[in-house]
């Protein structure tokens, strides 16, 4: 007799199946992340990119190399008419994605400590990189797609090895996260170096050393074969709409580096792991406190290396792969560096650096429970890493809301200025509502408008500007934020406006006589154009 259960039924039997810390991960994830990110989710806060892209598109796609964006927000297109920034519908979906990578992260490294395992759920949400996520929030479901795709990839790969469904599966996860956005290939990297750190640390995992290495082997090859899939698709994609990819971050150049360049990269990899003790790298680690906490788990991994290297003797093949695992994982944390040599990296592009902060927690987890030593070093051990956590964790929970809080000032302030700039438009003399609107030159150059975010430095993350007053998406705000839409003069009417002398001796924006009717057109004159 065949039972089909009904939907509950199933949620209720596979929730009751889910180890605490699992479950302590996704919820922890929830909380920690609406502590950061609550006040983005329940404002209309914009960055350039989306005030250039909503309503209606997703941004650039496929010339990008992400042609998976580009289909997921097709879908959307279809059925709803296009791709919206609704923030808290949007925050909260994404919200609830990141949380379900952590529970798979936490799952895939059975890490049994509820304490560790809701750090683990806080620092995957409350990373830098998730609140420059944030600042674009028409994307931000994609990209939270993306991240958990990247996931569930290496979950599959490490939980399922003699599965081949599995692996054809997370092959084509890792080439579909690719193709959202390429940093988040990093991600997969890094939890796969992590696994075989751990196989190779502890004994308690019953792996030969020549079970670790074919096990490298196999990630290793199921990493190419993602990669390779992902630029056949991507060839195919850009074949069909008949466009190139563009040269925007290095993607047009990905995979294809130098020996010099793949050394200085390499160095470069080195360099920012160390400096994320005592620099402010990629914006990832802004404050002093935050520096200090990852100075203190760099050396508490050493210590604790040292330790079980002391403590667990014998099968040195197996601590050789071991310390090499912790020598690879700085270039995995930093991979975008060799994907695109080329590129401008920033801080959604180094999201991958927050397994460092997981890897601490699960390393915790596991030396507590496995390696063969008094008690007291372990209760010390664990006691000092908890509370490292929570500083990091609590800091970065403020950090993230000092940055919307920086985005809500430069908001106002651009309205307020745009604002200005419209009341004097329509009150300048021969103002007519029929007339089209030209805006000459590049750069306005306004000494009263000098406040920025009133941030300061600390919150001048990567993914917004301190003033779009001077962003290429200043027009957007004229029109859709302010609803002052004439008709815009484009390139060929604005270049005859440029070349008349009436206007190349008008004063620059904001000075007096910088806005004039000439020819039947309002000219606003930011700049001399050059």
């Amino acid at each position: 007799m065949i039972v089909i259960k009904t939907p509950d039924i199933y949620l209720k039997e596979w929730y009751h199946k889910k180890e605490t810390a699992v479950k302590t991960a996704f919820f922890a994830a929830v909380i920690f992340g609406l502590m950061t990110h609550l006040y983005q989710f329940t404002n209309k806060l914009y960055n350039y990119d989306e005030l250039a892209n909503t309503p209606g598109g997703n941004g650039a796609s496929v010339e990008q190399g992400r042609w998976f964006l580009k289909w997921m927000g097709d879908v959307l297109l279809k059925h709803f008419g296009g791709v919206y920034s609704l923030p808290l519908l949007n925050g909260v979906l994404s919200l609830l994605l990141l949380a379900v990578s952590a529970a798979l992260i936490v799952e895939m490294f059975r890490v049994d400590n509820w304490v560790l395992a809701a750090f683990i759920g806080g620092f995957v949400v409350v990373f830098p990189s998730i609140v420059c996520m944030f600042f674009y929030m028409f994307t931000a479901v994609f990209y939270a797609v993306g991240i958990l795709f990247s996931v569930l990839a290496a979950y599959l790969v490490v939980r399922y090895p003699k599965s081949l469904p599995a692996h054809l599966a997370a092959v084509f996860l890792l080439a579909c996260s690719l193709g959202v956005y390429q940093a988040y290939f990093p991600n997969t990297v890094c939890l796969l170096v992590i696994s075989v750190i751990l196989l190779a640390a502890f004994k308690e995992e019953k792996k030969t050393w020549k079970e670790i290495i074919f096990t490298a082997l196999r990630y290793v090859g199921f990493l190419a074969v993602g990669m390779i899939l992902y630029f056949l698709i991507n060839s195919a994609v850009l074949n069909y709409y008949g466009i190139d990819m563009i040269n925007y971050q290095g993607g047009s150049s990905m995979g294809r580096i130098t020996i010099p360049q793949l050394l200085s990269a390499i160095k470069r990899s080195y360099h920012d792991f160390l400096a994320l003790g005592y620099d402010n790298v990629l914006v990832l680690n802004a404050t002093g406190l935050i520096r200090k906490c990852y100075r203190a788990v760099m050396v508490l991994f050493g210590i604790s290396a040292l330790s079980l290297l002391y403590f667990e003797k014998g099968e040195w093949l197996k601590k050789i792969l071991m310390l090499a695992g912790f020598l690879v994982l700085p270039v995995s944390m930093f991979l975008v560096y060799i994907m695109a040599p080329d590129a401008q990296t920033y801080t959604l592009m180094g999201y991958a650096v927050v397994y460092l902060l997981i890897f601490f927690a699960v390393w915790t987890d596991y030396f507590c429970r496995k390696v063969s030593c008094k008690e007291l070093i372990k209760t010390g051990f664990q006691w000092i890493s908890e509370l490292i956590s929570l500083v990091l964790l609590v800091t970065y929970i403020w950090y993230g809301n000092g940055c919307y809080m920086s985005l809500e000032y430069t908001k106002n302030h651009d309205m307020s200025y745009f604002q200005t700039m419209v009341t004097q438009i329509k009150c300048v003399e021969g103002y007519e509502d029929t007339l089209p609107v030209a805006f000459v030159g590049n750069v306005i150059d306004d000494a009263t408008n000098n406040q920025g975010s009133l941030m300061g430095p600390v919150f001048a993350i990567n993914g917004k500007a301190e003033s779009n007053v001077n962003m290429f998406s200043r027009v957007h705000i004229i029109t859709q934020y302010l609803g002052f839409a004439p008709t815009i003069c484009g390139y060929e009417e604005t270049k005859a406006c440029m070349e008349l002398e009436e206007v190349k001796n008008m004063p620059s924006y904001p000075d007096d006589g910088s806005i004039r009717v000439v020819n039947g057109i309002v000219v606003v004159k930011f700049s001399d154009y050059e």
